[in-house]
C-alpha cells in the first residue's frame, strides 16, 4: 500500500486533503506537536517538525512512500512577517533532505502565491518571483530546495482557497460571520483580482499532483481571476445582506492592495484535465452551510 506522510494535516487544507488521498488508495499519516482529535483515516504521530528528532522521528515511525508538506505558520494577522518562517523554510529544506535519505519516492512541497511578488497579470511558473513578505520570501527558499532536488519532487503553489475549517480571521469566514449576525462589513474597494479555489477543489488538485511524474513548480489554483468586490457581493447575496457590506472602508497597503494575484494553471491542467468540479458559486453554498451550521452551534 501506498503511504503519506501528511504534514499540517489537523489544519485547513489538511483537513480536505486527507479524505481525498484515503479516497485514492493511500495510507495516510498525519503529524503535529499534540495529540489530535481522530481524523477520519489518518494515524496520528505527534511530533515538533522544527526539532530534527521530531522530523527524523517521524519519518521513522510513518515510513512513507510519499510525503506532502503542508505544515507551516499561516495564523491571520501573524503569518506573513513573522520570524518563525526562516525556522519552516529551514526545517522543510531538512524534511526533504531526511525524506530522500529513508527512500521516500514522491514529495510535494506546497508553498504560496506571495513567492511571486507583484505581477501585472497571471503568474506562470516561470514567472519572476520577487516576494515582498518574509512569508514569501522563506517559501521561496524552500521551493528552490524542493526544485533542486530533481525527479520525484514538485512544489505545488497555492493561491486563494476557502472553506470548511477556514481560519475565522481570514476575509470570506469574517465576512459570514458578520453579515449572519447583522453587523456591517467593513472593506476595501474590492476591485483587486484573486484566483480564488475552494478548498476541495485543492485538494483534488494537489493529489493530481502528486500522483502524477510532474516535478518542479506547479501553480496550485482555479485559473478564474475575480474581483474581491464580485466575490463579498456573491457572499452577501447569498445570505441576503449585500446592504451591510461597506465597500472602500479599508484602506489596503502591500499584497492586500495589489491590483491582482491570478494564476496560470496550464500546468496543473495537463495533470488535472478539467476545471475546478465544484467551483466557487456552489463552493459559496456549501461553505455558508458549513460557518452557519457551526456558528448556529457554537451560539
Amino acid at each position: 500500500m501506498m503511504r503519506v506522510l501528511l504534514t499540517g494535516a489537523s489544519g485547513f487544507l489538511g483537513r480536505a486533503l486527507a479524505p481525498v488521498l484515503t479516497s485514492r488508495g493511500f495510507e495516510v499519516h498525519g503529524a503535529g506537536r499534540s495529540a489530535q482529535p481522530p481524523l477520519a483515516g489518518v494515524n496520528w504521530h505527534v511530533a515538533d517538525l522544527l526539532t530534527e528528532a521530531g522530523r527524523a522521528g517521524v519519518l521513522a515511525a510513518a515510513q512513507p512512500s510519499h510525503l506532502v508538506h503542508l505544515a507551516w505558520e499561516a495564523r491571520p494577522g501573524r503569518y506573513r512577517d513573522d520570524p518563525v518562517n526562516r525556522a519552516w523554510a529551514a526545517a522543510s529544506i531538512d524534511l526533504l533532505a531526511g525524506a530522500r535519505a529513508a527512500g521516500v519516492g514522491r514529495m510535494l512541497g506546497i508553498g504560496s502565491c506571495l513567492e511571486y511578488g507583484p505581477h501585472d497579470g497571471p503568474c506562470h511558473e516561470r514567472s519572476e518571483c520577487r516576494p515582498t513578505t518574509l512569508y514569501g520570501e522563506a517559501k521561496l527558499d524552500a521551493a528552490r530546495a524542493f526544485v533542486a532536488a530533481g525527479s520525484g519532487v514538485a512544489w505545488g503553489r497555492v493561491f486563494f482557497p476557502f472553506g470548511p475549517h477556514e481560519p475565522e480571521g481570514r476575509l470570506i469566514p469574517r465576512l459570514i460571520r458578520d453579515l449572519r449576525a447583522g453587523r456591517s462589513f467593513a472593506c476595501s474597494h474590492g476591485e483587486q483580482l484573486r484566483d480564488f479555489i475552494y478548498v476541495e477543489d485543492l485538494a483534488e488538485a494537489i493529489v493530481a499532483v502528486l500522483v502524477s511524474d510532474l516535478c518542479g513548480v506547479v501553480n496550485l489554483g482555479s485559473g478564474e481571476p475575480r474581483s474581491l468586490r464580485s466575490v463579498v457581493e456573491h457572499f452577501a447575496d447569498r445570505l441576503g445582506a449585500r446592504h451591510l457590506v461597506r465597500f472602500g472602508a479599508v484602506e489596503v497597503s502591500g499584497v492586500d492592495a495589489e491590483p491582482i494575484i491570478a494564476a496560470d494553471v496550464g500546468l496543473l491542467r495537463s495533470v488535472t484535465a478539467r476545471a475546478p468540479r465544484i467551483g466557487l458559486e456552489q463552493g459559496a453554498e456549501r461553505d455558508i452551510a458549513w460557518w452557519t451550521n457551526r456558528l448556529s452551534g457554537a451560539s
